[in-house]
């Protein structure tokens, strides 16, 4: 019983940083692509929504849902002034309990 919630575990962080990974790449590139396309701010962020949903939609019904859901945290998040230790540190504890749990 051990043995399967440990690898339960594993695959949900492994999951967890495979999908935070190509969530952050992919909110970039459509962040950075609708910059490029549109100059207004409403028709900007209508883009990029929709850039967010179609990187989502590679992965399914589940990441097109995590795509909005990403999509929604990235603006709220914009809002509030967060620094890189913030990240550094919220990553590591992520990849630490990965690591622990591997083993």
């Amino acid at each position: 019983m051990n043995r399967y919630f440990n690898l339960y575990f594993n695959l949900y962080y492994l999951n967890f940083i495979i999908v935070i990974t190509y969530g952050i790449l992919a909110s970039f590139f459509s962040d950075w692509l609708s910059k490029k396309m549109v100059k207004g701010v409403y028709p900007r962020e209508s883009v990029s929504f929709l850039l967010h949903c179609g990187c989502g939609a590679v992965l399914q019904f589940f990441g097109l849902g995590s795509a909005i859901f990403f999509f929604i945290i990235d603006r709220l998040l914009g809002r509030v002034k967060i620094g890189w230790l913030s990240i550094i540190i919220a990553l590591s504890i992520v990849v630490l309990v990965f690591v622990i749990l591997i083993n």
